[in-house]
């Protein structure tokens, strides 16, 4: 997989930076999860009866009364449990994903660049609409491995967590480049699944899914670079400062302000003074704030 994203600078704007807090967040949810639970068996081992209920050695825990079940038992489907914790973390994250290449081609509908109907396209081909619409080939190898995942994901949605024909396709279809590129990612050796066994996840191919997640948005954010004209990105910028900020688009300051507003998001452009200070005008004729 190209390290192509890693040495382009992104432009943070309210979208991207929307998707990098929330993946934050989930990051640190799923792995409090995680962590959690080994925690979790690891404190009820230390309990003298193995054979007394769960809510009567933790009276006080909300809802233990929910969890019928004795502490060997409560710890045996609590150390089972990262599976189900990593499947349900991939769907989440797809969801944010899915949402935010939505939300980027929605930015090109102003510019004549694509319809309405373009930003509702399925995740199947989202990445390739993208493409298509903005001119930038995203990365083939992240895309291979985009769609692996999300047939795998499609197997605990679709086909109640079992692996189907179109599953072993993707697998098989994959480059010798692409299954080192997974290997790598995961820290484990690829093996293709056979008809009817589990679609398996675990913390590995949630580490590897992530990571395929996050280099297709540092993919989609450069292709936007390229293909939303300067003034636009100028002009984006410009009311997002001013907008945040309150100051006056009259204030002297005004653009030395935009501009080292800019270093905290926007400096990959490299907007000159010029096209800031014709941003700021554009933003008094407009009348918006």
């Amino acid at each position: 997989m190209s390290s192509q994203y890693r040495t382009h600078p992104q432009v943070k704007f309210k979208e991207f930076r929307e998707l990098e807090r929330r993946r934050v967040e989930a990051s640190d949810t799923i792995w409090a999860l995680l962590v959690g639970s080994k925690l979790a068996v690891k404190t009820m081992a230390d309990e003298p009866n193995q054979r007394s209920l769960l809510a009567d050695a933790y009276p006080e825990l909300p809802h233990v009364q929910r969890m019928n079940q004795r502490l060997d038992r409560a710890a045996a489907l609590l150390a089972a449990a990262e599976g189900e914790v990593c499947t349900m973390a991939l769907n989440f994250t797809f969801g944010l994903h899915e949402d935010f290449v939505r939300s980027c081609i929605r930015l090109l509908i102003p510019h004549g660049l694509a319809s309405n109907s373009a930003a509702t396209v399925n995740s199947d081909q989202m990445h390739e609409k993208f493409s298509t619409l903005t001119g930038y080939s995203v990365d083939g190898d992240a895309l291979a491995l985009f769609h692996l995942t999300r047939r795998i994901r499609n197997a605990h949605t679709h086909a109640a967590g079992l692996v189907r024909q179109d599953l072993v396709d993707q697998y098989v279809s994959l480059s010798s480049s692409q299954r080192a590129t997974w290997e790598s990612l995961t820290s484990e050796p690829l093996r293709i699944p056979a008809v009817g066994d589990p679609a398996l996840v675990g913390t590995a191919g949630l580490v590897g899914a992530l990571a395929v997640q996050k280099r297709l948005a540092y993919e989609v954010n450069r292709g936007l670079q390229l293909a939303i004209p300067r003034d636009a990105w100028t002009d984006m910028a410009v009311h997002e400062y001013f907008s945040e900020s309150g100051k006056s688009l009259r204030d002297p300051s005004a653009a030395r302000s935009v501009k080292g507003y800019l270093r905290g998001g926007f400096d990959a452009l490299k907007l000159t003074d010029d096209e800031v200070q014709a941003g700021i005008e554009r933003l008094k004729k407009s009348g918006t704030l």
